[in-house]
């Protein structure tokens, strides 16, 4: 203890950040430090990832099929959703999962497993051929060609225009405790943020950043 004690005065006393701060960027935990942050000039364009470097879900392109294999390789929380370019929504992983139904998932106490698509009868994998719907209410398709899924959407997504200053979407993040922010122009989806990315920029003076992070096996 004494030893601990000593090392958080010592690095109190040398460096800006102290012993936890300094633990928690180690490890890099999804912590938001309360500093006063000042942009030099950047704007929410320089700390989001563009559209075309996201993965988001094409509303009314895709089979359920389709859909489960994008859940099964991309374990993200949620993803955009768009209809070309025009902005839909954000949907949840889990909440997708949940509306496909239990004609596609089996729900148990471990989670949602997927059922085996060789003992599916004939109208389960019918279902799997529809198209995934997420605004039902402006479909393009016929009602028994399609799976509504907008149950699955966000009902509140904040929105910015990327040309906002990077310290109002840091401070938004902080002090309202978000998960994301979307980035749209004239309702046309043009990147997103997450929580992640400001822990990032918030942490970069660091020089040992997820120094002592796990990191997966090859």
């Amino acid at each position: 203890m004494i030893c601990v004690m000593t090392a958080k005065w010592v690095g109190d006393a040398m460096g800006k950040d102290g012993i936890y701060s300094v633990w928690i960027a180690m490890r890099h935990y999804p912590w938001l430090p309360p500093v006063d942050y000042r942009d030099t000039g950047e704007t929410g364009a320089n700390i989001m990832k563009s559209m075309d470097q996201l993965v988001v879900i094409n509303d009314e392109q895709l089979s359920a099929k389709e859909l489960e294999a994008l859940l099964e390789k991309h374990k993200y929380n949620g993803f955009p959703v768009v209809r070309g370019k025009h902005f839909v929504g954000f949907a949840t992983h889990d909440k997708i999962r949940e509306a496909l139904g239990d004609s596609i998932y089996l729900n148990t106490k471990s989670g949602y497993l997927l059922k085996t698509v060789d003992a599916a009868p004939a109208d389960d994998f019918s279902n799997r051929m529809k198209k995934c719907s997420f605004s039902s209410r402006d479909s393009l398709l016929r009602a028994d060609t399609r799976i509504d899924l907008s149950s699955s959407l966000e009902e509140a997504v904040l929105q910015l225009r990327k040309e906002v200053p990077q310290e109002l979407v840091v401070n938004m993040f902080q002090k309202l405790n978000l998960r994301r922010i979307l980035f749209t122009h004239a309702g046309d989806l043009t990147g997103m943020t997450t929580k992640t990315d400001v822990v990032s920029l918030l942490m970069s003076h660091f020089p040992h950043t997820a120094a002592l992070s796990q990191r997966p096996g090859p």
